[in-house]
């Protein structure tokens, strides 16, 4: 990897850190000022939805500039915004009614979360064009590794960053690594900056979708996505509570203790594919189903299980399987997708996996009430299940072998 991927990568991990710790003291400050959960939760919802928003509007960015100066410029606006909002939250939380401050609280989220949600996709765009095609799994392994531990860091370090420091100085310190990710990222040297789709009528807004669904191989892939984010309502705080409580009998402390094995075996599962990382570039399909076969099997399991300690130990187990799939998934997208088609696919990639996540919230919490957490966690290993199963079949169907699926596409 060369000095713009780590640029980049540094960039990208103190934006992830910021993010982190912002989203948490916003939290906090809204809990504060309303004593309403409520409110609280609305604080993820509402930058949710403006990631998504932003997800949609990136192909109209996409064709005014180039993919590197849409990710400097909107980590750029990214830390402009969350400079103001550091500043003057404290004396606005003053100055203002409770109706006030809420309003200027979820302008400032909505804000934030439409500049992240560009600059964070238009990274994952950049990525590929900074490294060679065979180090591509060692590359998304790198990331996703980082990623997983800045945010372990982030919500682990927040809640004891607020109550010690307060609102006001978290919500600085995390502009300041903002400002240090944007210095990163001016060290970016990257040589394409002709606009990317600057064809307007083959890169529209619904180029990405078209190819996802158009191009079979890419369908099997969108195919499998969409069945495995229906399941991933299963980790929800909610429902992992409740299954703390119903079936593990322990009290609210397991629901930490479960979220933490899963972040500690994703970070596992991230170092295992940087050490896999040139034999998973050799099959990456087969690393596809193995990780969705994998992950179901476990789910399963979990589900079942009543001892505490177990299901630790079979969340951690987990983090690998997710990690395979993941990162494979990833690059083989990356393998077979253009590069000039490579940013609506992946802005695509990204409105369908939000509008999943709040379908997978509505089903898990369904189920969850009419048949208790445990049916929530047969139903989504199930949903791996047939995940996996699809792509044997519909692999099989398209009279794929493995060593064709590693043929990179050639426009």
């Amino acid at each position: 990897m060369n000095r713009s991927f780590y640029s980049l990568l540094s960039s990208r991990s103190f934006a992830n850190l910021a993010g982190s710790l912002y989203m948490m003291t916003l939290i906090a400050a809204v809990y504060q000022m309303t004593d309403s959960a409520a409110f609280a939760g609305a604080v993820s919802f509402v930058r949710s939805m403006a990631i998504l928003a932003s997800s949609f509007m990136l192909p109209i960015w996409y064709r005014r500039m180039s993919i590197a100066h849409v990710t400097r410029l909107f980590l750029l606006l990214q830390f402009a915004l969350s400079a103001v909002v550091a500043f003057s939250i404290s004396p606005l939380a003053t100055m203002l009614s409770t109706t006030q401050f809420l309003a200027y609280s979820f302008c400032a989220i909505v804000g934030i979360g439409y500049v992240e949600g560009c600059a964070s996709a238009a990274a994952n765009a950049l990525y590929p064009r900074l490294v060679e095609e065979d180090k591509r799994v060692h590359a998304n392994s790198l990331v996703s590794t980082s990623m997983q531990m800045l945010s372990l860091l982030g919500w682990t370090m927040g809640g004891i960053l607020v109550a010690k420091l307060g609102h006001s100085l978290v919500l600085q310190l995390s502009a300041g690594l903002l400002f240090l990710g944007c210095l990163c990222i001016l060290r970016l040297s990257h040589n394409q900056e002709s606009s990317v789709g600057a064809d307007k009528k083959s890169h529209s807004i619904m180029a990405g979708w078209t190819y996802l669904f158009t191009h079979p191989k890419l369908r099997v892939i969108t195919w499998m996505d969409i069945l495995e984010g229906v399941a991933g309502g299963i980790w929800i705080g909610g429902v992992t509570l409740v299954f703390a409580q119903e079936v593990l009998h322990k009290d609210e402390a397991w629901w930490g203790y479960i979220n933490a094995a899963y972040y500690a075996g994703t970070i596992l599962g991230g170092l295992l594919t940087l050490k896999l990382s040139a034999r998973i570039h050799k099959h990456l399909v087969g690393t596809i189903l193995i990780g969705s076969f994998g992950v179901s099997l476990l789910v399963y399991g979990y589900a079942w299980n009543t001892q505490a300690f177990v299901a630790l130990a079979i969340v951690v187990l987990m983090g690998p399987f997710y990690q395979l799939r993941d990162i494979a998934q990833r690059t083989y997208v990356q393998h077979i997708t253009p590069l000039d088609e490579q940013p609506h696919v992946f802005a695509a990639q990204s409105t369908i996996s939000y509008i999943l996540f709040g379908v997978s919230v509505l089903f898990a919490g369904t189920i969850s009430d009419i048949w208790g957490a445990q049916a929530v966690y047969i139903v989504g290993g199930t949903m791996y299940l047939l995940s996996s199963v699809t792509g044997f079949l519909l692999r099989r169907k398209q009279g794929a072998s493995i060593s064709e699926d590693n043929t990179p596409y050639s426009t």
